[in-house]
């Protein structure tokens, strides 16, 4: 076993921090919210009194409307500007934040806790510098301290080049660490299974709506969105039925005729065969004649009566 004597300055200040992170998360507990939690306008910043922007609303109201259908699949549940308990390093105490949005395990959203979130997303006001330092640095410092899984920094405006910043939080060094996205602007989740986050590429933006959702592997709707595709699918599938009416009349058509024409075939044959019965008896008779002509004028001739 390594002594502490033998650590170097950076190896003691990490067994520190994962200390203090210990002793805070057991210090963080779960108690009813005050009554006053909840009184408020939605997506308004008390403090600084500071109202969100169009674009601010409306991108938490459609990202959330998608995620909330995640939720619903994963058995979780969802915060939108709800109260949260986190603990306040500089207070030393627990105090109620507002997430823009969280996904959370916990059953009891009248009590619940950082502890219980897994992913935490905060758009940021960018029409106020003061609101968006607390947006990007301080809501996610927050939530470093008290071990949110994942954490997203999103900027709302279409117009704006910046899009989604994504961090995981590392148990080993207590602190997050800032996810590359890749050529495709793509988060992809750990804390929950299948979630998948992406930009939008930026002629596709507009107010409200710069990412797209997936969850195991196909794009999430929202409402609007996915009644235009069930319309869709819905007079897709009324076409199918009418070609395929269509093409059944079609070959019951096809098949009169084909049978009428046998019939006419059967008929003309029958016909034929008919005429040609007739022809065969004629001949037959005409023969008969013939014959009975002959004998008759070999009796005659016999008889020696010749005719002239």
């Amino acid at each position: 076993m390594t002594s502490t004597a033998t650590l170097t300055r950076p190896q003691t200040e990490l067994l520190q921090r994962r200390a203090a992170h210990r002793q805070m998360r057991a210090r963080l507990i779960e108690k009813p919210h005050p009554e006053d939690a909840t009184v408020g306008t939605p997506y308004y910043d008390e403090e600084l009194d500071v109202a969100q922007s169009p674009a601010h609303h409306k991108t938490v109201q459609k990202l959330g409307e998608l995620l909330d259908r995640v939720a619903a699949w994963e058995g979780l549940q969802s915060l939108g500007d709800n109260p949260v308990w986190y603990w306040d390093a500089d207070e030393d105490c627990q105090r109620i934040l507002y997430p823009d949005y969280a996904l959370t395990d916990a059953e009891n959203l009248g009590s619940v806790t950082a502890k219980s979130l897994l992913l935490a997303i905060e758009v940021v006001t960018t029409t106020h510098r003061r609101k968006e330092e607390k947006d990007t640095i301080k809501m996610r410092n927050w939530n470093e301290l008290n071990a949110v899984p994942e954490f997203l920094l999103l900027y709302p405006e279409p117009d704006d080049p910046r899009g989604l910043i994504a961090y995981r939080y590392n148990k080993d060094q207590v602190a997050y660490e800032n996810l590359p996205l890749g050529p495709r602007r793509r988060f992809v989740s750990q804390a929950i299974d299948g979630l998948v986050i992406e930009e939008l590429a930026p002629d596709a933006r507009s107010v409200g709506r710069k990412l797209r959702v997936f969850y195991r592997g196909e794009e999430v709707r929202d409402a609007d969105a996915a009644d235009r595709l069930a319309l869709q699918q819905s007079q897709a599938r009324e076409a199918a039925d009418r070609r395929a009416l269509q093409e059944a009349q079609a070959r019951e058509a096809a098949d009169r005729r084909a049978l009428q024409e046998a019939q006419a075939r059967e008929a003309a044959e029958h016909h034929a065969a008919a005429a040609e019965q007739r022809a065969r008896e004629e001949a037959q008779a005409r023969m008969a004649a013939e014959q009975q002509t002959q004998r008759a004028l070999a009796l005659l001739e016999k008889a020696g009566i010749k005719l002239d």
